[in-house]
């Protein structure tokens, strides 16, 4: 049984540039004196001086606990596994290094998990820019996690079970199941600076396949800094190059929930074989995104992620078919504790 209370984890990658004022913002919460909470920063293999920084800005304020942590498997997900087993808290919250969260994020956080249901939380990530971003970006800023995905101030969306990875918090008992039963997720985020994209969104499909719920809040807020490096059309065309690629192991995920539902049909049957995905994406994307469309930034950002979602699931088309029974025998492990 994990303690009450809040384990903020932060990922970090040669995190000089940001790091200091998101450390100062979690440094300025309110309303936190009845509230066990920690910060858990993971250096992944920085070549800059993150973690010095880091150790002198919680200098000026050290109002809790700032643990640093050494992960030498490069990657997101690596990093983040790390926090999680050193976190002593029930309710993990995952911050990016160039996240910087409102006073009330500790106490708002504590609140909402005090419904045993809920699994994960979502919340609005307002963007705060080097300087002014491209025409383009308003319309692909969810690309970015940034700006509001659903209505209501705290809303129950485990049908959808998306919201973006920056800023979600979830309950560290469902990683507790998942590691003890040697849970293996399909995908893990970014590496370095290897743009790649899926892990967050699997992590609110298995916190779902377990049976929790997933809430999005647009009362919970942080302003989500973004270097102007980081907004680039080539980029926004390499995220959506791993959408697709993620899109192969998300589906099985959503298909399960569709059978659990009593949703699923003979088309979810056939969407169950790699063959049906991938000449229907081929034959979708043809039709409606090929020669005959008008040429527009959608066209363009559809066609990358549906030809990486082929490329993907023609290179795995075993592991596409075997995920189902793995995921229902990982769902049947870990609630059998």
């Amino acid at each position: 049984m994990n303690a009450p209370g809040v384990s903020v984890i932060i990922a970090c990658y040669n995190s000089a540039a940001v790091i200091k004022q998101t450390l100062l913002n979690l440094q300025n919460q309110k309303n936190v004196e009845n509230i066990p909470w920690e910060v858990i920063l993971v250096d992944n293999n920085c070549t800059d001086d993150t973690a010095q920084i880091a150790k002198d800005t919680w200098q000026i304020q050290e109002n809790t606990p700032l643990t640093i942590l050494q992960e030498k498997e490069i990657g997101e997900a690596s990093a983040r596994k790390a926090g999680i087993i050193h976190a002593k808290y029930a309710i993990l919250s995952i911050v990016d290094d160039d996240n910087r969260v409102n006073t009330d994020w500790i106490s708002s956080i504590f609140s909402y998990f005090s419904d045993p249901r809920i699994g994960l939380v979502g919340c609005v990530g307002n963007g705060e820019f080097e300087s002014e971003p491209p025409a383009w970006f308003a319309q692909h800023q969810h690309a970015f996690a940034i700006g509001s995905l659903y209505e209501g101030s705290f809303t129950d969306i485990t049908a959808d079970a998306i919201v973006p990875g920056a800023g979600l918090s979830v309950r560290k008992e469902i990683f507790d199941k998942l590691y003890k039963v040697n849970w293996k997720p399909f995908l893990t985020g970014r590496v370095g600076n290897r743009q790649s994209a899926g892990a967050d969104s699997e992590i609110c499909y298995v916190s779902r396949l377990l049976g929790y719920k997933i809430y999005y809040s647009n009362v919970l807020q942080f302003k989500h800094f973004t270097k102007d490096d980081r907004i680039t059309w080539q980029r926004l065309e390499n995220m959506f190059a791993g959408f697709g690629a993620a899109d192969v192991f998300t589906l099985p995920y959503k298909l399960i929930y569709a059978e659990e539902c009593g949703q699923s049909g003979l088309f979810d049957s056939l969407r169950k074989t790699w063959w049906f995905n991938y000449f229907g994406k081929k034959i979708v994307t043809f039709l409606k995104y090929g020669f005959l469309a008008k040429p527009s930034d959608i066209k363009t950002l559809m066609n990358i992620r549906n030809t990486a979602f082929c490329d993907v699931i023609w290179q795995h088309k075993a592991e596409f078919e075997n995920s189902f029974a793995y995921l229902k025998l990982i769902k049947k492990e870990a609630n059998a504790q």
